[in-house]
């Protein structure tokens, strides 16, 4: 796919925020391949955009774990290895864990409403096998419920850590449409331990979550590397 052909489908804009908007969404619904380079001097061209704005947008899409910025090489969308990927679902198990005790004592009725239909979209996603759908209510959820928990630097350091995962594996999605359901019952079990569980119950299930998450990708999604 070429690391460029989605600049053909948006209209030119004139500001950074819309510039890094395009180009964090391209990303993260994988119309960029992992690894592929991002040329300023294309974008900026595609979008009518100063090339000064397509830079500033990729150092922020570097400070989200996106893409990678080489010296004297140019910027490429970030690629994950199997060794960096055990590390990030190390930090995130307990990051995340972390967020989702802190949600049980913070979590309203409308939030507790919000998460839910979030996974209801997820659920017309896996029902479609729409991944683009599936995918964005996947992450618009673990981000709610991230800012749930009320810690705006544990909101930074999860952003950081997670994204580019979904980044990543979104183009890896060889996954059973059963797996998708499952997925989106598992989210389920998430939100009933938030109104009923205590926050060690909760806790506890997130980290079971992640580490079965973790498995199933590295078992369907990730080839052994040499």
């Amino acid at each position: 796919m070429s690391s460029t052909s989605f600049l053909d489908q948006v209209e030119p804009v004139s500001k950074k925020d819309r510039t890094l908007a395009i180009l964090r969404e391209a990303i993260i619904t994988g119309k960029i391949d992992p690894g592929a380079p991002i040329a300023e001097n294309r974008v900026s061209q595609r979008l009518g955009v100063a090339q000064g704005l397509v830079r500033e947008a990729l150092i922020e899409l570097e400070h989200q774990g996106l893409v990678q910025r080489m010296p004297y090489r140019g910027t490429f969308v970030t690629k994950l290895s199997r060794e960096d990927i055990e590390k990030i679902f190390r930090l995130r198990s307990e990051l995340e864990a972390l967020a989702g005790k802190w949600a049980k004592a913070q979590a309203k009725a409308a939030d507790i409403a919000a998460l839910r239909g979030l996974v209801e979209g997820m659920r017309q996603g896996a029902e479609k096998l729409d991944l683009d759908q599936f995918y964005k209510n996947d992450l618009a959820f673990h981000r709610k419920l991230w800012a749930v928990s009320g810690n705006e630097y544990l909101v930074d350091a999860l952003e950081r850590v997670v994204v580019p995962l979904f980044a990543f594996f979104l183009m890896k999605s060889t996954r059973l449409h059963e797996s998708y359901i499952e997925s989106v019952t598992i989210h389920e079990r998430i939100i009933d331990a938030l109104e009923t569980k205590d926050a060690e119950s909760v806790q506890q299930l997130i980290r079971e979550t992640l580490s079965e998450l973790k498995e199933e990708w590295f078992t369907k999604l990730l080839p052994k590397e040499a």
